[in-house]
C-alpha cells in the first residue's frame, strides 16, 4: 500500500537525522490519503485507552500483559496520542495494508478519540477517569464526557472506573456492554465529605450524591440521595491494600505488588487486569506480567542528600486530581517533612496564565501532618503562596523563591525533615540537578 510505504520511508529518513519520527509521518500520510486508516486490515482486538490521567501507564501495562501471553502488539506506547501520532504507530506496525499484530493497543487523548474512531471501530475502550484538567482547553467535566461519547459506537465494550460517578453516567446512555473496575475503602480513604469538590450531583435526577468514602475528588463509594444511581456491579475490585507490604488484592484472590500509594497507579493496575481478563488471558499470566513491570519511573525520583531523603513527584499542572494525589502521598506519611512546590510553565500547548485550578487543590492537607515548611519556587511562587495562605497555612511556614538557584541552600538551612517536591515536568530535572549538584547532572 503506497501510504504505508511513504510513511515508512519518512520514518527512516527522520531516524537518519535522529528525529523521533512520532507524529510527522502519520500527519504527512493522512494529508496525502485522508482515508488511509479506513483502508487497513486490523487485528481482531482493537483496544483504546483514554481518560484525563493514567492513559500511558495503563497502555504500557496492557501491552506487557498481552505480550507475555504470546500476542504480538502494535501500539503507541511512546505517548504520541493524537491522530497523527497514532497513525505513525500504525504505519510502523503495518505490512502493506495489514497491521502485523494480534492486537492494536492505542493510548488516545480524550478529546481526540473521536478522530480515530471515525475510521476504526475499537472492540474495547478503557476510560480511567475524567478529572478537572486544563480548564481553558477542556472546560467542564461534561465537555470531556461528551467528546469521548462522540467516539463510542453502540457495540464497543467499555471498561470503566466504577468508582467515578462521571464515568458511571455512560451507563445511562451506552447500549453496549460495560464492565466496571474499582477499589474498596483503604486506611487512607477520606470520609469527611465537605472535602469532596468535583462531581456532586446525580447525572440522572440532579439530586446530591452521598459518599460513604472517597479516595480522591469524587471517586469512591457514592449513591444518589433520591434515585437508584450508585456504585454497583464492580466486577474487578481491589478488595485490600496492604500499605506495609505494598501488595493489593483483586477480588480477594489475585495479589499484585505496587511501588507507591499513588491511587492512579492502583487504578491503572486493576483497569489492566480487567481488560486482560475480559480477553480471557490466563490470570496467572496477568499477575506475573504486572508484577514484572515497573510503572513508577515517570512519576517518582527518590534519593538521599546530606542524610535527608528527597522524593520528587512529577505532577502535571492544571490538573487538580494529579496534584491532590501527590498531596495525599506527601502529606499522609507520618515523617517530619518539607514540601517544595513549583513550575516554570503552566502549559506547553497554549499561552495563558490561568491558575484557577490551584483553588481546586486540597492544600489544607498541609495544615498539619507534620509539615515543617513549604517552599514555593518559580515564576508562580507567590500564586502558590497566596493559595496556601488561604488554606490556613501560617505565613511563617511559607518560603518563596523566584527560581531554583538557591533551593538547595534554602532547604538545608531553613527547613527540617524529609523533602517532598511536587513539581511540574519542567522543574523536575532542574530541581534534581540543583540538589545533587552540577557534577551529577
Amino acid at each position: 500500500m503506497i501510504g504505508t510505504l511513504i510513511g515508512k520511508l519518512i520514518i527512516k529518513i527522520e531516524k537518519l537525522f535522529k528525529k523521533n519520527a512520532s507524529t510527522f509521518p502519520g500527519s504527512f500520510v493522512l494529508k496525502l490519503f485522508p482515508n488511509y486508516l479506513r483502508k487497513l486490515k486490523y487485528p481482531d482486538k482493537i483496544i483504546l485507552v483514554t481518560g484525563s490521567a493514567g492513559k500511558g501507564s495503563t497502555t504500557s501495562l496492557i501491552v506487557k500483559i498481552l505480550e507475555k501471553s504470546g500476542l504480538k502488539v502494535c501500539t503507541n506506547v511512546e505517548g504520541a496520542n493524537l491522530i497523527a501520532g497514532i497513525t505513525t504507530a500504525i504505519i510502523k506496525g503495518c505490512k502493506g495494508k495489514k497491521i502485523n499484530a494480534d492486537a492494536l493497543v492505542i493510548e488516545t487523548d480524550e478529546r481526540s478519540l473521536k478522530n480515530f474512531t471515525k475510521f476504526v471501530k475499537p472492540t474495547h475502550v478503557i476510560i480511567n477517569n475524567i478529572t478537572r484538567d486544563q480548564p481553558p482547553r477542556q472546560g467542564t467535566f461534561d465537555v470531556v464526557f461528551n467528546e469521548i461519547l462522540k467516539g463510542l459506537s453502540k457495540n464497543v465494550h467499555l471498561i470503566l472506573n466504577g468508582d467515578d460517578p462521571i464515568l458511571r453516567k455512560y451507563s445511562l446512555i451506552h447500549k453496549g456492554e460495560i464492565t466496571y473496575f474499582g477499589m474498596d475503602k483503604t486506611e487512607k480513604s477520606f470520609t469527611k465529605m465537605e472535602d469532596v469538590k468535583d462531581y456532586l450531583y446525580c447525572p440522572k435526577c440532579k439530586h446530591k450524591l452521598k459518599f460513604e468514602y472517597y479516595h480522591y475528588g469524587s471517586v469512591g463509594n457514592y449513591e444518589c440521595s433520591n434515585c437508584d444511581f450508585k456504585r454497583e456491579n464492580i466486577k474487578y475490585n481491589i478488595t485490600n491494600v496492604d500499605l506495609e507490604n505494598k501488595v493489593l488484592t483483586i477480588n480477594e484472590e489475585y495479589k499484585i505488588n505496587f511501588e507507591k500509594y499513588i491511587l492512579f497507579n492502583l487504578y491503572n493496575i486493576v483497569a489492566s487486569f480487567a481488560l486482560a481478563d475480559t480477553l480471557k488471558i490466563d490470570s496467572n499470566i496477568i499477575v506475573d506480567a504486572i508484577n514484572e513491570t515497573n510503572i513508577k519511573t515517570k512519576l517518582f525520583d527518590e534519593f538521599t542528600v546530606n542524610k535527608r531523603k528527597y522524593t520528587v513527584l512529577n505532577c502535571k499542572a492544571e490538573n487538580n486530581a494529579t496534584y491532590n494525589l501527590s498531596l495525599i502521598y506527601s502529606a499522609l506519611n507520618n515523617d517530619k517533612k518539607t514540601i517544595v512546590l513549583g513550575l516554570r510553565q503552566i502549559s506547553r500547548r497554549y499561552n495563558h496564565f490561568d491558575l484557577s485550578w490551584l483553588y481546586d487543590i486540597y492544600f489544607e492537607l498541609y495544615k498539619d501532618n507534620n509539615v515543617d515548611k513549604i517552599v514555593c519556587t518559580g515564576p508562580y511562587a507567590y500564586d502558590f503562596a497566596t493559595r496556601i495562605k488561604y488554606a490556613g497555612i501560617p505565613e511563617d511556614k511559607i518560603i518563596t523563591l523566584d527560581n531554583l538557584d538557591n533551593i538547595k541552600e534554602t532547604i538545608e538551612k531553613e527547613t527540617k525533615g524529609n523533602v517532598y517536591a511536587v513539581l511540574n515536568f519542567d522543574y523536575v530535572e532542574p530541581f534534581i540537578n540543583n540538589i545533587k549538584g552540577a557534577e551529577n547532572k
